[in-house]
């Protein structure tokens, strides 16, 4: 099993992830997903089997705002020194195995290495819990699309080199 990059061959196992996963949002369209990996694609990975079969996906990208971007629309390549992760799914076979714990950690070592001073996300379907065991905390009072849903939280990750 390895962490490796996205690949154009790679989109029809992530949007059938991303559809698994999330049962609370409606799930993005393909070109929005593509415009993430676009815009920093050493920042973005997936997670493949022995088989090399994709069982999970993380998105992120650079966001020069405050505002975390919304759901739904294309991300425009931005130069910042903040890391605005997007994305992280699963597929069903995969949970429970520390998949989404090796993703995380690998994209907290790249964005330290690629000089990144925060990592930001909005936490969905009552992750914040997961989040938090990475150390990111609750922005109280934050602006928030309402197209994250209920109960959606913005989380951040201070990097220290």
């Amino acid at each position: 099993m390895s962490i490796s990059l996205i690949l154009e061959n790679s989109w029809n196992s992530i949007l059938k992830i991303q559809e698994e996963a999330y049962t609370e949002i409606l799930p993005e369209d393909i070109n929005v997903l593509k415009s993430k990996w676009i815009s920093s694609p050493k920042t973005c990975a997936v997670y493949l089997n022995n088989d090399n079969k994709i069982l999970g996906y993380l998105l992120a990208h650079p966001w020069a705002s405050e505002v975390p971007p919304k759901l739904h629309e294309k991300t425009q390549i931005t130069n910042s020194i903040n890391l605005y992760l997007h994305d992280l799914a699963l597929a069903q076979e995969a949970r429970g195995k520390g998949i989404a714990k090796h993703l995380v950690t690998n994209l907290i070592d790249k964005a330290k290495s690629q000089g990144f001073a925060k990592i930001f996300l909005v936490a969905v379907q009552g992750a914040d819990m997961f989040w938090a065991k990475f150390g990111f905390i609750v922005k109280p009072n934050a602006l928030i699309c309402p197209s994250y849903g209920d109960y959606s939280k913005l989380m951040t990750l201070e990097l220290t080199t």
